[in-house]
């Protein structure tokens, strides 16, 4: 989600969202709505309260699959939070979350309490002791997070996945006929090494955020971790997607001092799971681009996915 800057240009929302949102507070005032930013999947909205303001998520797209699909992370990841009200997550997250439903019990879109804070790309990082504090504020979150007890998990309804057979090769076949073909070779080749030496086979599976960007991680004005955002991915599997996440908003050694403070035990083949996920990361764009924002989302990652290919190919030199 690029933006949580007010917009005075936004649309009213429609009125099926506003009735359904009066349901759950009756002091909600949405005709003073502002955008809060729209994504792959979402436009998001800030909604007033004398209570306390909420965030009220529609999707972009209800019809066909991928609609479809974006409707289910929606109602999953309101089942997720409903589950774990009075969770310590180690920061704010998500809460008060509510299905926003038509007359007819269809999925509109969802809301939640507003989590205070601005991006991290818009904030920016701080230095010294303060950045070590911001890893040891994203430690404790990712240790909570992927403590969450598997039983709930599954009583929410998400997925359990081996992300390398499951999400990494279906992507890297989708991603092979848009690239060129040095590019293609090499993301072939990334994927079919990771794969030949374990994948995820091994790894250990948790409950995972699996979107950590600098659009969801959230900072207060001493750019220390004030919450984190949008859990419309969330599943069971590898926690080194989230530490490659973090990749997106830090340096290695940043992620090091993150992983001094994780409170659990790092098994011995986290890294080259990191550096897989975060080396192909693009693919996202590839494959998804053109249908959450469009053509040149795609491009762009298409450009990134050639930059580190030709990188690469430099360095074999």
């Amino acid at each position: 989600m690029p933006s949580r800057t007010r917009s005075r240009s936004a649309s009213p929302l429609p009125a099926a969202v506003v009735a359904a949102l009066r349901r759950v507070d009756p002091a909600a005032r949405p005709a003073s709505a502002a955008l809060l930013g729209a994504g792959y999947a979402y436009a998001a909205y800030r909604v007033p309260s004398p209570s306390g303001d909420w965030a009220v998520r529609l999707p972009k797209r209800t019809d066909g699959e991928w609609g479809h699909d974006r409707v289910e992370d929606l109602e999953r990841e309101v089942r997720f939070f409903s589950l774990l009200a009075d969770y310590d997550f180690g920061t704010t997250v998500l809460r008060e979350t509510s299905l926003l439903r038509d007359p007819r019990g269809r999925t509109l879109g969802a809301v939640h309490r507003y989590v205070p804070g601005a991006q991290v790309a818009t904030a920016g990082l701080p230095r010294g002791a303060a950045r070590e504090a911001l890893a040891r504020d994203l430690a404790r979150f990712l240790s909570r997070l992927h403590a969450v007890p598997l039983p709930i998990a599954k009583q929410a309804g998400l997925e359990s996945v081996s992300l390398g057979t499951s999400t990494y090769t279906p992507l890297t076949k989708q991603s092979l006929p848009y690239l060129g073909e040095a590019t293609a070779r090499w993301l072939r080749g990334m994927t079919e090494a990771f794969l030949a030496g374990g994948g995820t086979a091994k790894a250990p599976r948790r409950v995972i955020h699996a979107d950590i960007s600098p659009a969801h991680v959230l900072l207060d004005g001493r750019r220390r971790l004030s919450g984190v955002i949008d859990f419309g991915d969330i599943l069971v599997a590898d926690p080194a997607l989230d530490f490659a996440g973090l990749l997106n908003i830090f340096t290695w050694r940043d992620l090091e001092s993150v992983w001094t403070y994780y409170e659990w035990p790092l098994d011995a083949d986290v890294e080259r799971r990191v550096r897989y996920y975060i080396a192909v990361q693009a693919i996202f764009q590839v494959a998804y681009g053109a249908d959450g924002v469009g053509p040149q989302e795609r491009a762009d990652g298409i450009r990134r996915l050639t930059a580190r290919a030709a990188a690469a190919a430099r360095r074999t030199v």
